[in-house]
């Protein structure tokens, strides 16, 4: 790889500022640092450790110009971070060293087992108040989270009232998927909308408990969305956790009670 493509001398630091743009925009968890087999070796073998270029290169038997550009892209990309070694050589400065950045900006490196916390916190959640009280606390929990967010995106949206249409935008749209649920609609009328969800950030916990997190936190989740948005009940047709591909929801906005009218008698009011 030649070092005009922003990899500067032997001597220098790298410069990943001086390389070609990439070709869709750099943004926060993009993949696209880890289209090269080469820059995922890299980031593996710079996890645990800091390591020299030469280091790298005897490591991962590659040619130092090689491993040079892909660190820059790795520096680039924010997955990686320079710094000098604690011990200055006894000729010339202290060497650079190369080391996996603290909080990676892809998604899923290195690994994260959030569903060991989240099951570890259920049981002693049973364990301390027991499974009917467990349960109706999660439900209570879910109510509040649901209902929470619904008013937040009103209010940062400046939904005034919530349709179909203004469901779909920005809470499926919106909110889900920040959240990490992908979902697609299946029907949607002035009145209703019936959509699946493919993605579950809970997955795991739901597989193993889904009395807590799908009968309980889910439930109440739906209900406290329900009643941010008015009378606008939900029905969960299917569910992830207790073993269907998706979970699939209708909504249906029910017609707002039509006013009654005073009855007209003589001499009334």
């Amino acid at each position: 790889m030649p070092d005009d493509l922003g990899v500067g001398g032997d001597s220098g630091v790298l410069r990943p500022e001086l390389l070609p743009p990439p070709e869709a925009p750099a943004a926060p968890h993009s993949f696209a640092a880890f289209a090269s087999s080469a820059r995922l070796q890299i980031l593996e073998a710079v996890t645990t450790r800091g390591m020299t270029i030469q280091e790298l290169t005897q490591h991962l038997r590659r040619h130092r110009a090689t491993v040079r550009y892909h660190l820059a892209r790795l520096l680039q990309e924010g997955l990686v971070e320079e710094t000098r070694a604690p011990e200055p050589r006894r000729v010339g400065r202290p060497a650079l060293l190369y080391r996996a950045a603290r909080h990676g900006v892809i998604q899923g490196f290195p690994r994260r087992h959030y569903e060991v916390l989240a099951e570890v916190a259920l049981r002693a959640l049973v364990s301390e108040a027991g499974p009917e009280r467990a349960t109706v606390l999660l439900r209570e929990m879910g109510v509040g989270v649901g209902r929470s967010m619904v008013e937040s995106i009103a209010a940062r949206a400046g939904v005034r009232e919530w349709t179909p249409e203004a469901f779909q935008r920005h809470f499926l749209e919106g909110a889900m998927r920040d959240f990490g649920i992908a979902s697609t609609i299946l029907s949607r009328t002035s009145r209703s909308i019936e959509y699946r969800c493919f993605t579950c950030p809970f997955l795991e916990a739901a597989e193993k408990m889904s009395d807590l997190v799908c009968d309980s936190l889910d439930v109440g989740f739906h209900e406290g969305v329900n009643q941010a948005m008015g009378p606008v009940p939900t029905e969960r047709i299917a569910c992830m956790g207790h073993g269907s591909p998706f979970c699939q929801y209708r909504v249906v906005w029910r017609a707002a009670p039509a006013r009654r009218r005073r009855s007209r008698t003589t001499g009334g009011v």
